[in-house]
């Protein structure tokens, strides 16, 4: 008996290491589809955008609301995707957003305190990862006053860019603490990528502020948008090498979905292959020398639906959405608080399998 507990002491020191590193390897390739450390963040591991940091406090924050959350039986979120402005420099085809400019001369944005007030709503409900989104956020003035306001213990956050300005703000994005800038690019060829977002020289913009970016130890990410003819013309390929030759951290996936300016086109015109596409990642995930891929279509098809289970959105009039294409609010947050207006978000989630009919997934 006593040899026992000596040898169990002794395989603890030998075997820890092995064990923990095993549960989050699983962890990470059932959730991203790979565990690959994409990069650094104050001192911590980072996974994906999508993910607070390993060793962090924001991650013992989301460990806490797990607890809490399995005590009450009741979903906490863990992402909020906040948009900031309307504006935006870009007019591009398909554009996710427009469907939300239709009666924009009747809302007004939310102010700085009303921003600041929200971010602390998002933080008291349990939200770990804060991404901003538009419009075009680096349009926004205060914008660099919204990250520095997030509480660095309780969440990360990132940024996602057309990256027209990218290069002029990348030292004042790092200063106020984002974690990482993710950056939209949809052809590894300028002409393409400049027509499609309808604004010339946006490639050429893309590429210098990933760069600037970079150069001062911001996380980098390409953020692409995948069609069926991209996925089979080879051009998802050459954006993943080109991803690898850029050196970014990481490549989000989105495949198209019927909202914005493309509600009436996807997928009636055409269906992705996700099994040729989830194999390509795969292949290139495999690779140490190639960044973290993540698919969105990997993670719905895993879980489901994440809006009103682990994720929302905010709209830049203080409207609470399931999700970033999906049009019916919830709530206002000039009205209502958050904690309300999410109890209501996950009563009705708990009636319905999916909230928005245009997605790919989405059956109701």
């Amino acid at each position: 008996m006593a040899f026992n507990k000596i040898r169990y002491f002794f395989s603890k020191l030998t075997k820890a290491q092995d064990y923990l590193d095993a549960i989050n390897d699983s962890f990470l390739d059932k959730i991203l589809g790979h565990h690959k450390i994409i990069g650094w963040y104050n001192g911590c591991p980072v996974y994906s955008s999508f993910l607070v940091p390993g060793l962090s406090k924001p991650l013992g924050n989301l460990l806490a609301n797990n607890i809490v959350k399995s005590m009450n039986n009741k979903p906490i979120p863990g992402i909020a995707n906040i948009g900031i402005t309307d504006k935006c420099n870009c007019n591009c085809e398909h554009c996710s957003f427009f469907g939300a400019m239709d009666k924009v001369k009747e809302k007004k944005i939310l102010s700085n305190p009303e921003m600041k007030k929200i971010i602390n709503e998002c933080l008291d409900l349990g939200v770990t990862v804060i991404n901003f989104v538009g419009g075009e956020p680096l349009l926004r003035e205060d914008i660099c006053d919204l990250i520095a306001h997030i509480n660095k213990d309780k969440a990360v956050s990132s940024l996602f860019t057309n990256g027209w300005m990218l290069k002029e703000k990348a030292r004042e994005l790092k200063k106020a603490g984002l974690m990482q800038v993710n950056v939209s690019l949809d052809s590894t060829k300028s002409e393409i990528h400049d027509k499609f977002r309808r604004k010339g020289g946006l490639f050429r913009k893309v590429i210098e502020g990933i760069k600037a970016s970079q150069k001062i130890g911001l996380l980098t990410c390409i953020s692409t948008t995948v069609t069926q003819k991209t996925l089979t013309n080879g051009e998802f390929e050459k954006m993943l090498i080109l991803a690898k030759n850029l050196k970014v951290n990481e490549v989000l996936v989105f495949d198209m979905l019927s909202a914005g300016m493309y509600s009436h086109i996807y997928p009636k015109k055409e269906k992705i292959d996700l099994e040729l596409l989830n194999k390509i990642i795969r292949k290139y995930n495999s690779k140490i020398d190639f960044p973290g891929i993540v698919s969105y279509s990997f993670i719905r098809a895993k879980f489901g639906c994440s809006a009103g289970r682990n994720y929302f959105y905010i709209s830049p009039y203080g409207d609470v959405h399931p999700c970033d294409f999906s049009s019916g609010s919830f709530g206002n947050l000039r009205k209502s608080n958050l904690r309300a207006i999410w109890d209501k978000l996950v009563e009705t989630r708990n009636k319905i399998e999916f909230f928005n009919s245009n997605c790919g997934f989405c059956q109701h």
